[in-house]
């Protein structure tokens, strides 16, 4: 069950990068470079929501599979991750703008 549930995570990361990466090609240019580091910082934050959740409903944390002593910290490093991503995408919008 544990496996199974951790397969559908894995596709549903996967179904966002591509969908990502076929988003930012149609795109080109500047505006697709900053969609793909907005992009890489949700998929940051879905990772990091996603396990939260498993491991509050069900104890299914990958982190806690895994062994990670100390969970709390990787959680706030894929924050960490997803919020310079967002925002160094965020800033090469402005750039574009100005």
């Amino acid at each position: 069950m544990v496996l199974i549930l951790q397969g559908f995570i894995a596709v549903i990361i996967i179904g966002v990068a591509y969908t990502l990466w076929q988003t930012t090609k149609s795109y080109g240019g500047l505006i697709g470079t900053a969609l793909k580091w907005i992009g890489l910082g949700i998929v940051f934050f879905t990772i990091e929501s996603l396990d939260r959740v498993f491991d509050t409903f069900a104890n299914l944390s990958v982190l806690n599979i895994i062994g990670f002593s100390d969970p709390e910290m990787v959680h706030n490093s894929l924050l960490i991750l997803g919020l310079l991503c967002c925002g160094i995408g965020f800033s090469k919008l402005t750039r574009i703008a100005k």
